[in-house]
């Protein structure tokens, strides 16, 4: 009776793990995008290295004022974990360099 409860513990601490491995990555991914967006990369060629980079992250940019912003959002999966978090957001933002 104890082994199902160790079980389902043992895979929401592992499915918590990969959510912040997933945060910090798509954090790193939307930082650098916002930057090439601030310098005046194209949005084409910026979806295009996230997408190469991160294909299971969804791209979306905004102007802010001075600032350019890059929110990444990804699906954490299936498992025990996914009924409480289902998908992990992060949103970068950047003074605009132009």
């Amino acid at each position: 009776m104890v082994l199902p409860a160790i079980v389902l513990v043992l895979g929401v601490c592992l499915q918590a793990v990969g959510a912040l491995g997933i945060q910090l990555t798509n954090a790193a991914l939307a930082r650098q995008a916002a930057r090439e967006l601030s310098r005046g990369v194209d949005i084409s060629v910026v979806s295009a290295s996230m997408a190469h980079a991160n294909p299971q992250a969804t791209l979306s940019e905004s102007a802010e004022g001075e600032l350019v912003c890059v929110s990444l959002t990804q699906s954490t999966g299936s498992g025990p974990l996914s009924w409480i978090l289902s998908e992990v957001s992060v949103r970068e933002c950047v003074i605009n360099a132009q």
